[in-house]
């Protein structure tokens, strides 16, 4: 099977599959020394933009189909390579490459929408006044060296209990460990159980099952190993700037089976006042996924009011709105 049938396959769940397909292709991008390519769904130059950034492990395509809907949406779609093993700052120093790429060859119009450790990339970006202009986060974000933080990767619960069990059995040995040798490479799944975090709720199960353990576990493009330097990056890298200097119309979307909830909601209320909105859905890690048509509407309609000048105009009552 091909890396593009294998896609097809596995990660396109309620559209046609080449139709999908057919709308996509690549784009290089440069990052520093390193030639990149987007994925990219886009017809019309002017229209305005969305970068996707997935979490980790993730290869580009896993939100290929997510990424179609937005395109039907009226907007070009970019979604960032897998994030690779490299610690914050690298992958920061990569967005930029994409952002600037984007700003030059299409235009400055740019939101992001970003999941898990993409979540966390782009909420720092967004601190750094990077030229984002509405940004998305889902099962994220955090400020990484905060105790709050660090605590709240430690509490138990859900389908997280076996997760958090190993994290707190090798948190101890990591953080030496890491300083040592910083290139060790550890498998993701020693601190992120994919199967763990499936939905059991009867309307999304069938379909994770088949996207984690038919397309994850055996797709030879996801990141299964990580470095130390890496992992242990998203809890040591502090924030660019103070948290009440973000000036990004923010929207969070929290699963209830999500990673750190509690702690997500209540950095969403330390937020200042710029447009900014908490949606919370009834689901996994994997909810943008299994409910592609709700979340590209989801994203979307948040886009199309606080993207554009004229969207952004309105939006100012939607500052500390919270969606059941």
């Amino acid at each position: 099977m091909s890396a593009n049938d294998f896609w097809t396959s596995h990660y396109v769940t309620v559209t046609d599959p080449d139709e999908v397909a057919r709308a996509s292709r690549r784009l290089r991008f440069t990052a520093g020394p390193d030639s990149l390519e987007l994925v990219t769904f886009a017809q019309n130059r002017a229209d305005p933009n969305i970068l996707i950034s997935q979490g980790s492990g993730g290869p580009p395509h896993i939100f290929a189909e997510l990424a179609y809907h937005l395109h039907l949406a009226g907007y070009n779609v970019f979604i960032m390579p897998k994030q690779g093993g490299y610690t914050v700052d690298q992958l920061m120093d990569r967005h930029r490459g994409a952002l600037r790429y984007i700003a030059r060859e299409f235009n400055d119009t740019i939101g992001v929408y970003s999941e898990g450790l993409g979540g966390y990339i782009a909420f720092y970006l967004a601190l750094a006044h990077a030229p984002i202009r509405s940004l998305v986060c889902e099962n994220s974000p955090a400020i990484m060296t905060e105790q709050a933080y660090h605590d709240a990767l430690l509490i138990d619960g859900g389908p997280w209990t076996r997760t958090v069990r190993r994290r707190r059995l090798m948190l101890p040995f990591l953080r030496p460990l890491s300083r040592a040798l910083p290139g060790l490479k550890v498998p993701i799944s020693s601190y992120l159980s994919w199967t763990d975090l499936i939905d059991s709720r009867d309307d999304a199960n069938a379909i994770e099952r088949h996207l984690v353990r038919d397309g994850y576990l055996k797709d030879p493009d996801f990141d299964h190993w990580y470095p130390l330097s890496a992992v242990m990056s998203l809890m040591t890298t502090p924030p660019p700037a103070p948290l009440d200097q973000l000036t990004t119309p923010t929207m969070f979307v929290v699963a209830s089976d999500g990673p750190t909830p509690q702690y997500i909601v209540d950095l969403y209320h330390r937020l200042p006042a710029v447009p900014k909105k908490l949606v919370r859905v009834d689901g996994s890690v994997y909810w943008m996924l299994s409910h592609v048509r709700e979340a590209a509407t989801l994203v979307a309609d948040w886009f199309a009011t606080t993207l554009t000048p004229s969207g952004a105009a309105t939006t100012g009552g939607l500052a500390n709105d919270v969606a059941p």
